[in-house]
């Protein structure tokens, strides 16, 4: 009788391992996030534009330089934003915050432009759009080594600024002019064998979704880059829907900051740090259609990041936790051990949520806080974990879950699984 009963259950155990084999798919690895998002960039508009001239061969500023750019790194940011114009005059300046920007080992988000586009620095006015793409392919192939895979480069931010296109009547001209633009540097950096962001044009928020047509988009591969101050955080989420919803299309933020006085009026250093959380939150709840970040600026403006001494304002503490977040990853199982895909995980709060791969694997990318983590779903109970996000930590958290009903072949195999511990 016994001899029997150990003859059926190895028949059961490899019926029920044939069911379970025959369910099996290939394995997929899911890449596990580290940060909320793929460009991470910090400005340096105020010292990199703005004083090229006074400070273009003041060797001694370069400590200046280097402790701004240690700054923007210490924050989680992988771009610096370097505004140095692009004429001759400014070469040598640039040149150096070039060299110290790959010591730093950030990338370089090129913001600059051509003096006499919008007419800085006393130049004369007198850039035609034709001009401009013409001096733009020059400068990127006569310069290789400024180039390194990876960086970007925004040909003319905000270029409508020169003031060449109004509203409406050559909105067709601007948007022609963005296409040609972005063929005109793939062409150049593909020249110089460097595989650098050319599909990056900032824009005036209000602009772009005013003026910018499917055309455009498409051939920006579907990212519009707007630089958007806003009053209420909301408008980012406002801004981010329009753009997914009628273009599919996905946003960089190539300025945003806080405050800007005309805008938010004035704010003390507290007030600052609570606003650009709120901002970011918004940017974070969405950030599935955000492809990056552009904070506008490190130093010296209302917006600024650093006092005028160095020191760190709250807000830079706002920043770290959302450029260096948390990451929590793990598996998910049932009780009898088999890894569960598809499986829904959210923070409590709904700004966050991932599914288990075919392995059963999950990870989420969680800016620091104190967070509840919300697992099951797709048949099995939910559990819910309370949990401390630390930035850079990486927390595994293993989950074991029961299903919702107890079908006859799952009880099978418990009653197998049971017995096997027993022999």
């Amino acid at each position: 009788m016994k001899k029997k009963f150990i003859a059926l259950i190895i028949f059961l155990i490899t019926i029920v391992s044939l069911l379970n084999f025959s369910t099996k798919e290939k394995i997929i690895s899911q890449e596990q996030p580290k940060y909320l998002w793929s460009i991470r960039s910090i400005d340096t508009m105020k010292t990199s534009r703005d004083k090229a001239r006074v400070r273009l061969y003041d060797l001694n500023f370069d400590k200046e330089i280097n402790k701004e750019l240690q700054a923007i790194k210490n924050m989680g940011a992988n771009y610096v934003a370097i505004d140095t114009p692009y004429d001759d005059e400014f070469l040598p300046y640039l040149t150096r915050w070039i060299k110290l920007a790959r010591k730093t080992e950030l990338k370089v988000w090129f913001r600059g432009n051509w003096s006499n586009w919008e007419g800085w620095f006393d130049y004369p006015k007198n850039l035609t759009p034709e001009r401009h793409q013409a001096k733009t392919a020059e400068f990127i192939e006569t310069h290789p080594d400024f180039f390194k895979d990876g960086d970007i480069f925004d040909p003319c931010p905000e270029c409508e600024n020169a003031g060449f296109w109004k509203q409406p009547d050559d909105n067709a001209k601007y948007n022609e002019f963005i296409q040609n633009q972005r063929i005109v540097l793939k062409n150049s950096f593909n020249k110089i064998n460097k595989k650098v962001y050319t599909n990056i044009f900032s824009i005036i928020g209000g602009r772009a979704k005013e003026v910018l047509d499917k055309k455009t988009l498409d051939a920006l591969d579907n990212v519009v880059t707007i630089d958007h101050y806003v009053k209420n955080p909301s408008s980012m989420t406002e801004y981010i829907s329009y753009f997914s919803k009628n273009f599919q299309t996905k946003i960089l933020f190539g300025e945003f900051g806080a405050p800007i006085p005309d805008i938010n009026g004035p704010m003390d250093e507290n007030q600052q740090a609570l606003f650009i959380d709120k901002v970011l939150r918004e940017l974070y709840k969405n950030k599935t259609n955000v492809f990056g970040i552009n904070y506008n600026v490190l130093t010296l403006g209302t917006t600024k990041l650093l006092d005028d001494d160095g020191t760190e304002r709250q807000a830079v503490d706002v920043v770290k936790n959302y450029f260096i977040p948390g990451v929590i990853k793990g598996t998910v199982s049932n009780t009898l051990g088999d890894k569960l895909k598809n499986v829904p995980i959210k923070t409590s709060d709904g700004l966050n949520s991932t599914t288990t791969d075919s392995q059963g694997r999950y990870a989420m990318s969680i800016p620091a806080s104190t967070v509840n983590i919300v697992i099951g779903g797709n048949k099995y109970k939910t559990k819910k974990q309370k949990m401390i996000i630390t930035r850079k930590a990486e927390i595994t958290q293993n989950i074991i879950l029961e299903p919702e009903k107890i079908g006859f072949i799952y009880r099978l195999r418990l009653i197998i699984k049971d017995v096997n511990k027993k022999l």
